[in-house]
């Protein structure tokens, strides 16, 4: 019988986790193994110290957890800055840029790769505090907004700045369904975000009334998908 490893104590490790990132610094998109091409720790912390090493090449880099395998792999992608979509290069100021993707695009002018940059909710939100991390108070507030509702469905969506987790899915309160967007920060030790730990690392959320949305979305659809299609379940 074949005995599993057992994780790598992070804080015996240096902060790139030992790794030479600069291997898949070229630009294109690299799909990382845990155990083959960074330590047996948690896929978190190994975007954040490819991240890292990205700032100290003086280049920026996209991580991503792989969905299929999402505690054993990650996707990695570096390029020579980033910039908010919309805004100029912010290498030579060229107001032209050609996406490559969703979230890459390049510069025709200087040839940069450059990381396209997403506002989190907080775009959204009328009532959002100053500053990147909410107060202990708002958490609180956010929290309450959510867990307000009932037989909420989120599915996690996407990635804000900083790979924030953006959720988005679905709840009803007293009969009436609502859209319903939520963003979380990632936790310190790299957890996947689980009821255990929801309320400690919400950022914002959104409670959309569902008929704003008629024609775009089916609610009902949303509805009476399989429980197993969904990540977070109030």
């Amino acid at each position: 019988m074949r005995l599993r490893a057992a994780p790598v104590d992070p804080s015996t490790l240096p902060e790139d986790l030992g790794v030479d990132w600069s291997r898949w610094s070229d630009g294109r998109a690299y799909r990382l193994r845990r155990k083959k091409h960074f330590p047996n720790v948690n896929p978190g912390l190994a975007r954040t110290a490819c991240e890292q090493a990205a700032a100290s090449m003086g280049k920026v880099a996209r991580t991503v957890r792989d969905k299929t395998i999402p505690d054993k792999q990650i996707w990695v992608q570096f390029a020579d800055a980033e910039v908010g979509v919309g805004q100029p290069c912010p290498i030579c100021g060229s107001r032209r840029i050609f996406n490559l993707h969703a979230d890459m695009g390049r510069c025709p002018e200087c040839k940069a790769q450059l990381l396209l940059s997403n506002k989190g909710l907080e775009a959204l939100d009328e009532d959002a505090e100053g500053g990147d991390v909410p107060s202990a108070a708002k958490r609180v507030r956010l929290a309450q907004r959510l867990h307000s509702l009932e037989h909420v469905h989120l599915q996690r969506s996407g990635e804000a700045g900083h790979h924030n987790e953006l959720y988005s899915g679905w709840g009803e309160q007293e009969g009436v369904r609502f859209i319903v967007l939520a963003e979380f920060e990632p936790s310190d030790e790299g957890e996947e975000i689980s009821l255990d730990n929801m309320d400690e690392q919400i950022l914002m959320v959104k409670v959309l009334p569902a008929n704003l949305f008629e024609g775009l979305v089916d609610v009902n659809e949303l509805a009476v998908r399989p429980d197993t299609d969904w990540d977070l379940i109030l």
